[in-house]
């Protein structure tokens, strides 16, 4: 999973806010309501940089998992945006939550909270194919 670190916070924020005002557009919600991820997150930052950075790992994490059921064109749509701010490729965020639970099924064993929740998130999910 993605570490964001002091030195790395605003990047990893630019990837979120450019994540999230995509796929709140695409549902047509307003991004920047007052319980949006990114209002909230604004208001972390006021009280605690770390309470900050846990929270955008988090959240980073959701809008990975959320742009997993996006069709091929919204995909490549999104990922284009995010390469012509000079940030990874959507190809590059997903890879790191990708592989996750297969990684967990080859270990037998769950190492940290990141992989619990993606592994959680993953068996939640009514749409992956989870015959394994």
């Amino acid at each position: 999973m993605l570490k964001i670190t002091i030195d790395n916070y605003k990047h990893y924020k630019e990837v979120f806010q450019t994540i999230w005002i995509f796929y709140s557009t695409l549902i047509g919600r307003d991004p920047y309501t007052q319980h949006s991820p990114i209002v909230v997150l604004e208001s972390w930052e006021k009280k605690s940089d770390s309470i900050a950075r846990r929270g955008l790992k988090e959240g980073l994490r959701d809008a990975l998992t959320m742009v997993l059921h996006l069709s091929n064109d919204q995909k490549s749509n999104l990922s284009n945006q995010l390469t012509n701010k000079g940030l990874p490729s959507l190809n590059q965020l997903i890879s790191t939550i990708r592989d996750t639970p297969q990684k967990v099924l080859k270990r037998g064993k769950i190492k940290d909270l990141d992989e619990y929740y993606i592994v959680k998130e993953f068996l939640c999910d009514l749409t992956s194919d989870i015959s394994e």
